[in-house]
Parts: C-alpha cells; structure tokens; sequence
C-alpha cells in the first residue's frame, strides 16, 4: 500500500469534487424556472442523479467495471468541473449533469469493488470531501470556490486532474470485492441490512448534511432573529459547528458511544426539532447537537450501504431517488406558489426534516451493528492497516479544523477592522434592489459585481431583496455575510432561513440598535417578510422599514400585507425611511394605505413609472432622488434616496423644488458620478446608469 498519506489527501480531494457536483447541480437547474416563474421542463436534468439505474443492467455493470470505461467516467466526472467555463447556462447544465451522473458510477464502482482498505479509504475520502468543502467556505467566505471564481475553478480542475489519473493509474479491473474470511462471509450473510432502507438512509443523510451542514453558518442563519439579541453571528459560531462536525465523526471510535441506541436516535430528533422551533441560542445549540448526530451516522450509513447484499445499481438508484424527493420537496416548500402541488408542500419543512430522521432512525435501529472497517476488513487487509488508516484520519480531519478556524479568526478580524469606517454625517442615503440571490441573468454567480455596484453608489444604508440563498436547491450560500464583510457594513438578515421566505438582508454603515422580524399576512401567495430597524446616524436614531409583498395575483395578500405595514410605520418613530417592494403602481389602493395610514410621504410623488420599488420617509428632509439600471446584473433596478436628518424632528421645513442639474446643489449631496447624468426613460445600453428621468435633486 502506498503512503497513506497520499490516498488520503487524493481521495479527500475526489470527495470534495463530488459534493460539489451534488451542490452544483440543483442550483443551474433551479436559475431557469427563476427567470420564469414556472417549471420550465429543465426540471428533467434532475433525473442525472438517477444514473445509478444502469447498473442494474447486468452488461452496464460488467463494463463500468473494465478499467478503461471507469476511467473514461473518471475523466467526464472531472471534467464537468469545467462546466462552469461553458458560454451560457444551458451548456453548463449539460455538462454538470453528465458530470454528476458518472460521478455517482463512479462512486458506486469504486465502493462495491476493490480491496477492503481501498474501499474503506475511498468511502472516508467521500466523508472528508464534505469536511474539506465547508473549510473551504469558510476562507471564500460561504462561496465554494469551485462554483464561484474562474480562477479557483482552474486550479481545482487542474488538481483533481491529477488526482483522477493518479486514480486511473491505480485502477485494476474490479471485477468483485476482495473476498471476506469463510466465518465472516457465514455471519455476514445472516446480518446484512436491507438494501432499500440502507439506500434511502444513505440518501435521506445525503440531503441532511447538503441542507443543514453545506455550510457552517446555515445554523446561525436558522437560529437568527431581531437584534440586540439576534442569536449568534455565522462568525465566529461557524466553528462551532465545524467542531461538531468533527467530533461527530470521532464518536463512533469511542467504545462507549451508542451510536445504534434508541437514546441516541431520541437525541437527533429532539435536536432536530430545537433547531427548528427554539430561538436564537437554543437553536444554534440544537443544531450543534444535530451535527453530531449527523455526521456520526456517516460511517454506519456507509457500511449498511455497500454491505446490503444487493446490486449497486439498485441501492445507489433508492438513495438517489430519497435524495430528490427530498430536494424537491425542499424547494416545493417555499416556492409552493409557482409549482404543481405547492399548497400541499407550503411550510411543510417540518414534514421533510421529520422524515428523514425517521427513516435514518429506522436504517439506525433496525441494521447490523458492525463499523465501517469491519464490513470492509477482509484477509489481505489485516487490522492494523485499518487502525493506522483511522488514526491518519482522524488526524487529517483536525487539521483541516485547524485551518477552518483559523479562516474563520482572520475573517472576523479584519470585518470588525473595516467596520464604521464611515466620518458622522447629518445626510443618510438609502437604497432597495433586489439582487435575485446573487445570480445574474444569464445564470452566473454575481457578488463580485454586486459589491462593486454597491459601494460604488454611496449608500449608508441598503436593503437587499431575495437575499436567502442558503436553501440548498441555490447553493447554501450566506450573501449577507459575504457582502457585510466585503463591504465593512453591519448586517441583518431576516427573518430565519426557515421560516419560508425569500429573505431580506440589510446592509448599514452604522450600528442596528433594534431590529424585529416580521412573516407578513399571506393566506394565499408566498410568505412576504418585513424587518423594523432602528440605527443610529450618529447620536440620532432612524427607523427603517423594509419589505417585500407577495405577488400582484394574490390581492388579498396584498391587501393584509399593506395594513400590516402601515401599522409598522404609523408605530415607527418620528424619522423613519421606507424601503419597499409593494407590487403595486403608484395612486392603488396599496399604495395609498402606506401614505395615507403609514403617515409617510413619498420620495417623488411625481414619477408614475415604478411598479415595484418605492422609497417612503416621514419626519426627514428629502435631498435626492436616482434610479440605477439593473445592466443584467439583476431583473430590477436600484432605487436611492438621500435625506437630512432635521434637529428637530417636529418644528422643520421639507424640500419642495425639483431640480434636475447637480450644479445647482451643495456637491456634498450629488449621486455619484460613476453611473453618468440625468437621463430620461429606460437605460437599455449594458452598464449602471440613472435612468427614468432622475437623479432628481431637492431644494
């Protein structure tokens, strides 16, 4: 056996690959029906992870077992890497769903073929691979670097080369597993689990770590909620629960763990539930202790997998089958609106959380107790190659703990750093816009570009719009933390990742003092969500109230949502700013509830060609007014607004006149100049430019 070491980091490396073409490929197939609306048949590309199924075809399995063919599906699994390379969207979802099919051949080859310690180093080297991908996230700041920039993208490609034809040069012909001592083969056939519970354990645990443990700070962004108490912040917690992660994988080679008791199970489930239903700290806590479960499942899972005395095509195509189900469902439950059957789905996460835990409680319960490296341990692979495998393991995985919380310590350290860097001003400048959870129009992740846009508008205060990528079905990504340590802002995000909604994030250049989460009215559409804030500019507190309304079908949301959010406003203090996404035209009945009931003003009454953005304010003096076309970067524009913040909030005078030349104002209050001059109608050209007859100046 070569240095373990090496099959070690290769494997970990191969593993990683493979996650990220699991996490991959969800998100390209969910960008299309995002553009429209609608299922748009695209859906279909789901059906790669089904691939399995050849395998139960007698002649498939015998040829994928030919070493030149199972290098050939090595070669396309690391290729689909380069799909991201591809020159629009449609091409990388061909590509990444060819790379995901041989990807799971592949998987089911190399685990059911080989020698025992191969097989143990390959099947460990799958679990590693989810350790090594969070790791990796916590120094790209919540991005998998595969999936987010062209140059990690080639460097990834170049090294999981390597590691692909190192891999080739090792294969042999695997035609059957090396075989188990005479007594161990009598014994094991009298205990071997059942091949269907064994596959949808396998793919219900799958899908748990892709939806709960993609990333470490989904747990933070469950458990979240309003400041001065919003629960714990995804850094530094993350390494909390990186640690669990970690120790939940050092547990089964405890000798006192229960890892197959009914206690056990009852604590996986109990803290399944916290993390659903506590707040805050109990949650976050809840969660840790679901990593724990989690992750402690991995081995046993994987040894009842490919010890289940079946084909591989059929337990790998069960597993799968559980493991779409699930993401689906996962998705059907928040965008319940737009898809077949959604009302049977809406809010229904604790229906999809309940049953995967049954059915891994049941795998967990009711399948041999035997280790991972007993299942695989044969005669030409003594116990000692398996213990000193485990110990080389074991300590790898702490090492890359090591270097997770070291990402997560300089990340910290260099947010709080950029944190207020902005001089106290009497001016605040606010903006909305939607960012259509940081993907572009053509299908490309866009935070780069949309942090440039946005520090490049000025603003001291931003609202960030369908904002919650951490579903699993858009890539388990936190844009919130991403953009607050990019931009140095202090951050809220609300309300929880599961609580259904498409998220609102908020950016601030000064401290949130006080912040509530609201889930508005919505009996019929999707479930709108609102955030009140107070910040502090400086020694002078402002509310905000930010919102974004269901869809212009569902009128009596509409209706509710807009009497909830008066109410809002109305209770705000005297100076308050809102920011809202209302899904109605200017002078309806929505609108004339928030003026009329939220006793707020609009920004310019005037512009009758807005649909869904306006910015409202009460007790403050209205500077500047722009809007700032989208480019593609998004489907919506951003809309500004600039305002004094009065000493006296009762005794002032607002400004009435109109003035379209910056010349004429104090340079202090201009709109910046990078998107150009007052430009009437729609910007059509692709760049940031005002548009829609503003910026508009106030005298």
């Amino acid at each position: 056996m070569r240095s373990l070491w090496r099959e070690i980091l290769l494997e970990t490396l191969l593993g990683y690959v493979s996650w990220s073409l699991c996490h991959g490929l969800a998100p390209m197939i969910y960008y299309f029906p995002l553009q429209t609306l609608e299922l748009t048949g695209l859906e279909g590309f789901g059906i790669a992870f089904l691939s399995p199924i050849f395998l139960t075809i007698n002649p498939f399995w015998k040829l994928v077992n030919k070493k030149w063919m199972l290098a050939l599906l090595r070669i396309i699994t690391v290729g689909s890497i380069a799909s991201f390379q591809a020159p629009n969207a449609k091409i990388r979802l061909v590509v990444l769903a060819l790379g995901v099919s041989s990807s799971l051949i592949v998987q089911a080859v190399t685990w059911w073929t080989g020698s025992g310690l191969q097989r143990y180093l390959r099947t460990w080297g799958f679990i590693s691979g989810q350790i090594f991908l969070v790791v990796l996230r916590i120094w790209y700041t919540s991005l998998n670097p595969i999936w987010s920039y062209q140059m990690s993208n080639k460097v990834i490609l170049t090294l999981s080369t390597i590691a692909t034809l190192d891999r080739i040069s090792t294969d042999g012909d695997c035609s059957k597993p090396e075989g188990k001592k005479t007594s161990q083969v009598a014994k094991g056939m009298t205990c071997r689990p059942h091949w269907l519970l064994a596959g949808a354990a396998f793919g219900s645990l799958v899908f748990l770590t892709h939806w709960i443990f993609g990333e470490v700070s989904l747990v933070s962004r469950w458990a979240v909620s309003g400041h001065p108490h919003p629960g714990p912040d995804p850094n530094p917690f993350g390494g909390a629960v990186l640690l669990s992660l970690v120790s939940g994988l050092m547990l089964p080679t405890c000798t006192w763990f229960p890892g197959t008791s009914l206690i056990w199970w009852v604590t996986g489930a109990a803290s399944a539930a916290g993390l659903l239903y506590l707040p805050t700290w109990a949650a976050a806590v809840s969660g840790c202790v679901l990593a724990l479960f989690a992750v402690s499942m991995w081995p046993l899972v994987l040894g009842h997998l490919i010890s289940s005395g079946s084909s591989p095509g059929k337990t790998m195509t069960i597993a799968m089958i559980f493991y779409l189900l699930d993401i689906f469902f996962c998705a059907w439950c928040t965008a319940f609106k737009f898809v077949p059957g959604g009302v049977y789905a809406r809010e229904r996460s604790d229906v999809l959380l309940g049953t995967v835990m049954l059915i891994i409680g049941l795998n967990m319960l009711f399948s041999p107790k035997k280790s991972l490296h007993f299942l695989l341990q044969t005669k030409n692979s003594p116990k000692v190659l398996f213990r000193k495998s485990e110990r080389y393991m074991k300590l790898f995985l702490w090492l890359l703990v090591g270097v997770g919380l070291l990402g997560l310590g300089l990340r910290n350290k260099a947010y709080e750093r950029n944190l207020g860097k902005r001089a106290p001003a009497t001016e605040v400048s606010a903006a909305i816009w939607p960012l259509r959870f940081g993907y572009d129009n053509e299908g490309w992740t866009s935070l780069e570009r949309s942090a440039q846009l946005l520090n490049q508008t000025g603003a001291d205060f931003i609202t960030i719009l369908e904002s919650d990528a951490s579903k699993p079905f858009m890539g388990n990504n936190d844009l919130t933390m991403w953009l607050g340590e990019k931009l140095g802002f202090y951050t809220d995000f609300g309300p929880s990742a599961r609580d259904h909604t498409w998220g609102i994030m908020v950016l601030s250049r000064y401290p949130i003092v006080r912040s509530e989460h609201h889930l508005l009215p919505s009996p019929e559409g999707e479930i709108a969500p609102a955030i009140i804030l107070t910040v502090t500019i400086p020694d002078k507190l402002v509310d905000f109230v930010v919102t974004h309304f269901g869809n212009y079908e569902d009128d009596l949301d509409r209706k509710l949502q807009a009497i909830a959010i008066s109410k809002l406003l109305k209770s705000s203090s005297n100076q308050v700013i809102f920011l809202g996404y209302i899904t109605s035209a200017p002078g309806s009945r929505d609108y004339q509830q928030l003026i009329e009931h939220g006793n707020v003003k609009d920004i310019d009454s005037t512009d009758q060609d807005r649909w869904c953005e306006y910015i409202m304010y009460r007790g403050l003096i209205r500077l500047g007014y722009a809007r700032i076309s989208h480019a593609e970067l998004s489907d919506s524009e951003i809309q500004m607004a600039k305002f004094r913040i009065p000493d006296d909030p009762i005794n002032y005078r607002d400004n009435q006149k109109v003035v379209t030349d910056h010349r004429v104002v104090p340079e202090k209050i201009h709109f910046s100049p990078r998107f150009g001059s007052y430009k009437e109608g729609h910007n059509y050209e692709n760049n940031h430019h005002f548009h829609m007859s503003t910026p508009k100046y106030f005298l």
